[in-house]
Parts: C-alpha cells; sequence; structure tokens
C-alpha cells in the first residue's frame, strides 16, 4: 500500500510540476511570437486546460498534506474526541461529494465521448481536457478516504495535541 501510495503522490507532483513549466513555456513563446506579429493559435486553450489541470490536481495534493480549507476555529471549541467526530464526518462528506463529482464528471466524459465534440483551437477531442473532472476529484476522494483512516487511527488526545494536523 505504501509503494501504491508513494508512486501515485510521485506522479501527481510530476505531473503538476510539468504542466505548470509547459503552460509557463507556451505563454512566454506565445508573448514573443506576438511582438513579430504572429501566433501559434491554439496556446489560449492549451494553457487554459493545463492550468486548469494544475489547479484541480494541485487541489488533490493539498488535501494529501491537509492545507485543503477547514473550519479548525470552530473545532477548536470542542473537547478532544468531538473534534474527532467532526473531523471523520467533515471528511466522509467530502469523500461523497468528491465521488459524485467524479461519477458525474465520468457520465459527461461518456457524453462528450459519444458526440465526438472537438476543442475549438486545437481540434482535440473534448473528452481528453474533460477528464480531469473524474480523474481529479478521484484522486480527491481517495485522498479524504486516506486522511479519514489517519484520524481514525489517531487518539482524539493526540489529534487536539497536532491541532488536528495529519500527516502520513
Amino acid at each position: 500500500m505504501k509503494s501504491v501510495n508513494f508512486v501515485l503522490n510521485k506522479l501527481e507532483e510530476i505531473f503538476v510540476i510539468l504542466a505548470l513549466a509547459v503552460a509557463v513555456t507556451v505563454a512566454f513563446i506565445e508573448v514573443i511570437l506576438r511582438q513579430f506579429g504572429t501566433s501559434m493559435g491554439f496556446s489560449f486553450e492549451l494553457v487554459n486546460y493545463l492550468l486548469i489541470w494544475v489547479g484541480l490536481i494541485g487541489a488533490s495534493i493539498g488535501v494529501r498534506e491537509n492545507v485543503h480549507l477547514g473550519v479548525d476555529l470552530l473545532i477548536k471549541n470542542f473537547e478532544a474526541k468531538t473534534q474527532k467526530a467532526i473531523l471523520i464526518l467533515g471528511n466522509l462528506v467530502s469523500v461523497f461529494f468528491s465521488v459524485l463529482i467524479a461519477y458525474l464528471g465520468y457520465l459527461h466524459v461518456q457524453d462528450v465521448l459519444h458526440l465526438g465534440q472537438l476543442s475549438p483551437e486545437m481540434e482535440m477531442p473534448l473528452y481528453i481536457p474533460r477528464s480531469l473532472i473524474p480523474i481529479a476529484f478521484g484522486l480527491m476522494g481517495i485522498r479524504f478516504l486516506q486522511q479519514t483512516y489517519r484520524i481514525w487511527k489517531t487518539s482524539a488526545e493526540q489529534l487536539e495535541q497536532r491541532e488536528g494536523v495529519i500527516h502520513e
């Protein structure tokens, strides 16, 4: 399990780094080309897709590192066992939401695939960039499940001492 998790962590990180590097490079080249009165034509669309992918895969990394938005201020007013229960409940709601969006995204990708839609500038099948939805939210669901498991295994007192921060 740890080796699968390690590979998944590295794939997320490498993808985000490469996608961001490509987006910045393409945008930079486009700026230079426009100074000479020409353009690549597809650069705006490519950069948009890449930045959206970076944001959503980055959100999965944020869940993994427990830097996502939370309501720690409200939780700290409760005793340790109640804090733990609230954290578990919040993560389970997040798992449900992530899985729901992943499933609906999958259905959307299937519709786009069957319709054969193409992106306007790159004329790439739209199911390719839209596949981000089930992939990213599926990853987030996995990460929320991992966080829930870590919280479940950690005693309420340890959670209180760490101020709710759970890492591998």
